[in-house]
């Protein structure tokens, strides 16, 4: 069983978006929601078994004071049943694009990392290794990954979904909670103490 996940994003600033929306604070409303949310989810899966995260504690701080909710470093940590927990945080003050993720469990561990110059390219460099406890040893991952590669198979996955009259991959219920994770998420920034769920 999953003990600890730790997901580290380094990467440039976001691009403006069309019509600046990514920058405007009535159409973006924080940058939690803007990729953190995806990181969030992925702990949530990973210690799913555990059941549903049961508070939040979350610190960011802004470059920009005009825009306080654009937390260009944002760090939380997702609490979880029997003292497991996941750590998320994300940098926007770097350079090209860089994803680690690293869990712990009962019988191992898990690193996986993925990077490019940004985070839409044909060719990244990733690797997946696992740890059984004597040694590290490296899985082969069969097709290239990132999301040029991934967008494309979600989309198929709903088309699918829909022809075949059969419920998606990722349910309403999935959404929701990943969306309150981060609004969750920006109230203990905010307020500076933990957010419960």
């Amino acid at each position: 069983m999953p003990g600890y996940v730790n997901i580290d994003l380094w990467r440039n600033p976001y691009r403006q978006g069309s019509d600046n929306w990514r920058y405007d604070l009535r159409r973006v409303g924080n940058w939690i929601l803007e990729e953190p949310i995806h990181f969030y989810d992925l702990a949530r899966w990973y210690l799913g078994s555990l059941g549903e995260p049961l508070s939040i504690y979350a610190r960011g701080n802004a470059k920009n004071a005009a825009s306080p909710e654009l937390h260009d470093n944002c760090s939380a940590i997702l609490n979880f049943a029997q003292g497991r927990f996941a750590a998320v945080s994300q940098t926007l003050s770097a350079c090209e694009h860089h994803l680690t993720m690293k869990i712990t469990g009962d019988r191992g561990a898990l690193w996986a990392t993925w990077g490019g110059v940004m985070d839409r390219t044909w060719t990244p460099t990733y690797a997946l290794k696992h740890f059984d406890g004597q040694a590290f040893r490296e899985i082969p991952i069969d097709r290239p990954t990132g999301e040029v590669y991934e967008l494309s198979d979600l989309i198929t996955d709903m088309a699918e979904a829909v022809g075949d009259s059969r419920p998606p991959s990722i349910s309403g219920q999935d959404g929701r909670w990943a969306v309150a994770m981060c609004v969750k998420a920006q109230e203990s920034v905010l307020s500076g103490a933990v957010a419960n769920f």
